[in-house]
């Protein structure tokens, strides 16, 4: 098989299993029970013509080091955007390589199950089983890919069937999540599917609110039906102030996207610096509970004097964050 037959969930599997991961540890990232897992890894390697894990790693990387050497030997073209510099804005960086690149590990404060979902959970007193924990995966597998823009893989869960389960989550998250991926990515006959499966009680699809439903609108005109108004709408959720911030910061990501796609680089730096924003405000609400995710310092469990004030509507706020 050639490299670019691969589909999505091939690739991400060889690039787990070159990172070291077991079967279980597989079905965990992508939301399968082991067994299935098992069943796409025997076709997988049947596919790229292997007998074990241990020749698909070596088939994985010698093909890695193939595709390095032809880049190597192509003669050098133009970048669309200039690469970023020493001193570049997140901004700037977000458009000369990707949003995840330019977030960092500031990256899992925003999202779906980010920490402060994390830390809501623990004051809660609450012990994740097995379940929580895949669809946390999950959700947060389908929030890197948007920031990178790897929007086949929202395709490949589409045509293996997986959106259906996804709907019927206890909240819309990780279906809006496929949505945002499929309408980005210009494949409008799954998004429009999916976005109409949203919300659709009959199909056991949990409820989606008056937001969600905004953002898919918005969603649907900037990257199918009208482009201009798209854009302007996803910029007014980008900017709204409610409780529950997973929709305002998809619709920032979207934006950046659409922008992007739109040649308008300003605004593009603009949705990526408020992204890089929103991740510091919830980093510091973490802060004020007296909780420090990225200090190599053990957590006190105590907040400071000065953050007191503030630590009750942090946590109230951890508590709704998905």
């Amino acid at each position: 098989m050639k490299g670019n037959a691969l589909d999505a969930r091939n690739q991400l599997m060889l690039e787990l299993l070159a990172e070291g991961a077991s079967a279980r540890i597989v079905a965990r990232k992508l939301g399968y029970s082991e067994g299935t897992t098992r069943v796409y890894l025997h076709n997988l390697y049947r596919a790229i013509g292997v007998r074990n894990k241990t020749e698909a790693v070596i088939w994985h990387l010698g093909r890695v080091r193939r595709e390095e050497t032809r880049r190597e030997a192509a003669p050098a073209a133009a970048p669309a955007t200039p690469p970023a510099t020493a001193g570049a804005t997140v901004g700037e960086m977000a458009l000369a390589e990707d949003l995840y690149t330019a977030l960092g590990v500031m990256s899992s404060f925003l999202g779906p199950f980010g920490h402060l979902w994390e830390a809501g959970q623990r004051l809660k007193g609450g012990e994740l089983d097995e379940k929580a924990l895949a669809r946390r995966a999950q959700a947060r597998l389908l929030w890197r890919a948007l920031l990178r823009g790897d929007f086949a893989y929202g395709k490949a869960l589409h045509d293996d069937g997986r959106v259906d389960r996804l709907l019927q989550q206890e909240g819309p998250s990780e279906a809006l999540l496929v949505a945002c991926l499929l309408w980005t990515g210009g494949y409008s006959g799954a998004a429009a599917r999916v976005s109409g499966a949203m919300g659709d009680k009959r199909k056991g699809a949990a409820a989606m609110g008056a937001r969600e439903a905004a953002l898919i609108r918005a969603l649907q005109d900037a990257f199918d039906r009208h482009p201009d108004a798209g854009i302007a709408a996803l910029a007014d959720l980008s900017q709204e102030n409610a409780r529950a911030p997973l929709v305002r910061q998809v619709a920032m990501v979207a934006l950046f996207h659409a922008s992007r796609a739109a040649r308008d680089t300003e605004r593009a730096q603009r949705a990526a610096d408020a992204l890089w924003n929103e991740a510091e405000s919830a980093r510091q609400q973490l802060e004020a509970m007296g909780v420090r995710p990225l200090t190599r310092e053990p957590a006190t469990g105590r907040a400071s004097k000065p953050a007191a004030a503030t630590a009750g509507a942090a946590r109230a706020k951890a508590t709704v964050t998905r």
